[in-house]
């Protein structure tokens, strides 16, 4: 029998196969370095469940059983909350992130935990309402990257860059969805099973929709979506001990804070926020003042009180303090800081021009007689700070100016603005609207600081 040559082929490779395999092997390769190599050992991260009322709702994994939440309790990585169409849980990593689901939502914690020298917050939002705030501890370390807060939803995920955000998603049966921002930024993307999409940056008192999971360019927010946006500045508000803490740090922000028993802020609630914070630097053991202003309502406006002991200002030749802008952030053309009496505003003074760069101002208070200052108050308006209708300033070493001898005064003084006869604000209380006033006369008045290079 003749011999015979078997010829034996293999089976032919798909084309699209190669690529797949080195898709999985590169993502399990990342899979495997972020969760089993030596230095990046995941240490889980729990959310507290501040409080909550109306229908709200825990999984819990031991009774595989949707129960009442306790105040105070952990929300754990792999756990689930859902509230009914009145119900609200309010969530906190104490001092880095607060966060409120609102009615009809579901929000699980897929992965929050310590990789490396990382935190990682990865959320899952299922559909609803949810608001968020980051405060400065998470902004800084978002900074240096060893910060990073993923949400993701059914149609989009979004990254959150230190913010004050709403984000409004729908269930897989509708179309739409929406976010916004108040303060700093977000980067909203298309969600992708293994690297991540280009997607957009949505800015302070900007917003953007998601229609059939595309992204829409941002556009500036409306008044009636800043109206759906303004609830989130109530997680910002602090608790009596955060207060104390607010009043101790300030002590070391100048001379100016020795004669200051009190501070806080005023705003009418539905028009308007303002916020104060004094925090301290890491690095250089600086303590700084960050006021916060939203005028973004036409006719608002809002400010920083400061309460004094009736120093008098005929001690002292006037008040110096360095301020810079946000790079981050809008900056006012102008605002007034005044002085008051008993009330009555004895001294008007308006800075404007400021920079990305510590810039050093005086305002001479003239005083020939004795004039005992009680109160001394930022006042940022609608009409006065220009384009930036929301923005930050901040500032150092705020200090009063010791009385000089005639030998040393300068030759050259500051004008100030004429004080009007009527106090131009209402006596402002913390957290509580303030009733509206005409300051149309006031915001005529010239800037006039003066400016001493650093």
């Amino acid at each position: 029998m003749p011999s015979m040559k078997l010829q034996v082929e293999k089976p032919k490779t798909p084309g699209y196969f190669k690529p797949l395999l080195a898709v999985l092997v590169i993502a399990g390769a990342a899979f495997a370095w972020a969760h089993f190599m030596p230095g990046t050992i995941a240490l889980p991260l729990t959310f507290e469940i501040v409080n909550f009322e109306g229908d709200a709702q825990i999984y819990d994994p031991q009774t595989h059983s949707w129960r009442v939440p306790k105040r105070g309790e952990d929300f754990h990585t792999s756990q689930k909350v859902k509230t009914g169409p009145d119900g609200q849980i309010n969530l906190q990593i104490e001092n880095e992130i607060r966060l409120r689901l609102k009615g009809n939502s579901e929000l699980e914690n897929k992965q929050s935990a310590v990789v490396g020298k990382q935190e990682v917050y990865k959320l899952h939002f299922g559909q609803g309402v949810l608001f968020g705030v980051t405060t400065k501890e998470f902004d800084r370390k978002k900074a240096a990257k060893k910060a990073v807060l993923e949400i993701s939803t059914p149609r989009y995920d979004v990254d959150v860059l230190g913010s004050i955000f709403r984000i409004e998603t729908a269930s897989l049966a509708s179309n739409r969805s929406w976010v916004g921002v108040l303060r700093g930024s977000v980067d909203v993307r298309s969600p992708s099973l293994f690297f991540r999409k280009g997607g957009i940056r949505i800015r302070g008192l900007e917003q953007a929709n998601v229609i059939d999971g595309a992204v829409q360019p941002s556009v500036r927010v409306t008044q009636e979506e800043w109206m759906s946006l303004k609830e989130a500045y109530q997680l910002l508000e602090k608790t009596a001990v955060k207060e104390a803490e607010q009043i101790d740090l300030s002590k070391h922000a100048g001379t100016f804070f020795d004669v200051v028993f009190d501070h806080g802020t005023f705003y009418t609630p539905k028009i308007g926020y303002a916020g104060r914070e004094f925090y301290k630097d890491p690095d250089s053991g600086d303590v700084y003042l960050d006021t916060e202003y939203d005028v973004f309502p036409a006719s608002s406006f809002v400010g920083v009180y400061i309460k004094t002991r009736n120093f008098d200002a005929a001690q002292y030749d006037g008040l110096s303090f360095e301020v810079k802008r946000n790079a981050e952030e809008g900056a006012p053309d102008s605002f007034f800081i005044e002085m008051k009496s008993k009330g009555n505003v004895v001294r008007r003074f308006a800075p404007r021009g400021f920079e990305r760069a510590w810039k050093r101002m005086e305002f001479d208070f003239r005083a020939q007689k004795p004039t005992p200052i009680n109160e001394v108050v930022f006042v940022f308006t609608n009409s006065r700070v220009g384009e930036a209708k929301k923005g930050v300033l901040e500032f150092r070493n705020v200090n009063l100016i010791p009385r000089r001898t005639p030998l040393e005064a300068p030759v050259a003084v500051a004008e100030k603005v004429p004080a009007p006869s009527k106090p131009a604000i209402p006596q402002p209380v913390s957290g509580t609207a303030a009733k509206p006033v005409t300051v149309k006369a006031a915001e005529q008045m010239p800037a006039v600081p003066k400016e001493v290079p650093l």
